[in-house]
């Protein structure tokens, strides 16, 4: 059965896939051609099935050749906020799993690509390499590692050994796990391919509370829906059942974390937080209505696509506590596309997703502390532009904007915790106005001067890593990951060491004795400390999980002052 199977998936993959893929190196007399051409479409299959991309597109993810550094495909999936990686292997006779060596090399190219190690992954991939590193560099992007072959679905001891201390190493402390991981063997190989041409083809069975009914002019139902529901949908269907929409489920962003904590800790509540999914079909049916209850029915939705409401369904979906779920109620309305013109189920689509989407940033707008550090900043000939906009100026002598205020105050703290929590993502910050971090930066103890001043001491810390940045001859390693990885922490040292006196000057004052030359004495002091310091007792350790661990990160810190 399993040689059918290889037999089977072999033929797919090679129709999907083989074209687009680059083949340059692979010989036609090359005795292992057949084997390497399947090994990477498999890899190229991997990351469609994880990001419902193009056959193009994951045919051109696909990595693997000469020193590939153990990742066979790579590719930044925008709609999770995350990079999957991939190790493939074709293997025939369609059970075993890649050898402990190969898992090795996976686990150590995963590493190198964490940490910006660029030395053992060949020049062809200075381009794909910049582009993954430029993404993990942003914070809130997670990893996936997925290893596929024709072979088993789970790994031997050894194996998951390997995963496990890699997974462990890359997550660190952080109680939200940045790094995942996936085995995918011929069972499931098969079964992505199986269910190929049912993509977009969902039917949803649903039982509505509250329902009524839309006769014209196009028909429509709308109502209440329980979240269980919902984490079933997602749980059979996946991404699937978004697949009309514009964005999929976009991961672990502020937004969709406090859905997720609604969901948890008041359900109660989710109805009057939620603006609700819509959802389009090509057919509705309803059961009768039974005599028990008037205002509920069961309804079954055919070739079906939720086309608003995708971070909703997938936040539910993540979700283990069936017992608040069953509490959430969700507004959904469901548009009959059988009574509809051609392509409205496509306007429908475009409409509901124009609203321009609101950021907790936003927010601050309302917080008289904001007006209040922009008059006193105004009055020293400072723009400081704390409301989203699309006419915000360049950073100028004479101008400030929210987010980079935000990581000076942040940096210049006395706690290096909120310098780790810029590093980490500033949107954190704006969660909650009323509580810390945020009320911790901007209080009335807040002023304008300093705000502004610490932002130009920010800039000139900027600028010297970035100047630090092109002296350091290897891209890996202490020196260069306390510049990409540490810089916050770096910064808040430098501020320190820079003191806080100096940021409470007025704005002219500041300006008329600043030199960049007093902070680059701090930094290159605090730099030469931090790669000492881990050089001493983090040696082996991933600098972009040690950065954003609280704990360590202040040790560093505490080393480097």
């Amino acid at each position: 059965m399993s040689n059918l199977r290889v037999n089977q998936i072999k033929n797919r993959l090679r129709q999907k896939f083989e074209a687009h893929l680059d083949l340059n190196d692979v010989g036609q007399n090359d005795a292992e051609r057949d084997q390497k051409i399947l090994t990477r479409c498999l890899a190229a299959l991997a990351i469609q099935l994880g990001t419902a991309c193009t056959d193009l597109e994951a045919a051109q993810a696909v990595w693997d050749g000469g020193d590939d550094n153990g990742i066979d495909a790579a590719l930044f999936d925008p709609s999770e906020s995350r990079v999957i990686l991939v190790q493939s292997k074709w293997i025939n006779k369609g059970s075993g799993e890649p050898e402990a060596k190969e898992l090795g090399a996976f686990a150590k190219g995963v590493s190198d690509l964490v940490e910006q190690d660029q030395t053992m992954f060949h020049a062809r991939l200075q381009a794909k390499l910049n582009d993954i590193a430029l993404r993990l560099a942003n914070p809130g992007t997670s990893v996936h590692l997925v290893l596929v072959s024709t072979g088993a679905s789970t790994l031997a001891k050894h194996g998951t050994g390997v995963i496990a201390k890699l997974l462990k190493e890359l997550n660190g402390e952080d109680p939200n796990e940045i790094a995942s991981s996936e085995i995918i063997g011929l069972s499931e190989v098969y079964d992505g391919l199986a269910s190929e041409a049912a993509q977009g083809q969902v039917s949803l069975d649903a039982m509505l509370s509250d329902w009524a009914y839309v006769a014209s002019p196009y028909r429509a139902y709308f109502g209440v829906i329980d979240g269980l529901q919902l984490k079933g949908w997602w749980k059979h269907h996946g991404k699937r059942v978004v697949s009309g929409n514009i964005r999929h489920a976009l991961g672990a962003t502020d937004v969709n974390n406090q859905i997720k904590q609604t969901a948890i800790g008041t359900p109660e509540h989710f109805w009057y937080f939620n603006n609700g999914i819509t959802i389009v079909a090509e057919e509705i049916t309803k059961a009768p209505a039974g005599a028990a209850s008037k205002t509920a029915g069961n309804f079954a939705f055919k070739n079906a696509s939720i086309v608003n409401g995708a971070q909703t369904v997938s936040s539910l979906g993540s979700i283990d506590d069936e017992e608040s779920l069953g509490k959430v109620r969700v507004a959904v309305r469901i548009i009959d596309l059988n009574s509809a013109p051609v392509d409205f189920g496509r306007d429908v689509t475009r409409t509901n997703n124009l609203q321009n989407r609101i950021e907790p940033r936003d927010f601050v707008a309302q917080d008289p502390q904001q007006g209040r550090l922009r008059k006193e900043m105004a009055m020293e000939g400072i723009d400081y532009q704390f409301v989203r906009s699309d006419d915000l100026s360049a950073a100028a002598a004479t101008s400030c904007e929210l987010l980079e205020v935000t990581t000076a105050l942040a940096c210049a703290a006395a706690d290096p915790a909120l310098a780790v929590q810029a590093k980490t993502g500033l949107g954190r910050f704006f969660v909650d106005l009323t509580k810390a971090p945020y009320k911790t930066l901007f209080n009335q103890s807040t002023t304008g001067a300093r705000a502004f001043n610490a932002t130009v001491v920010q800039r000139a810390i900027d600028k010297w890593i970035d100047g630090k940045k092109q002296n350091v001859a290897k891209k890996s390693g202490p020196k260069w990951g306390a510049l990409v990885h540490g810089n916050r922490i770096l910064a808040a040292a430098a501020f320190r060491g820079y003191g806080d006196a100096n940021l409470s000057q007025s704005i002219a004052s500041f300006a008329a004795s600043f030199k960049e030359s007093d902070v680059a004495g701090f930094l290159d002091i605090s730099y030469t400390k931090m790669v000492t310091a881990i050089e001493t007792h983090y040696g082996g350790k991933f600098l972009a999980v040690l950065f954003k661990n609280p704990t360590m990160s202040k040790h560093v810190f505490d080393l480097s002052v």
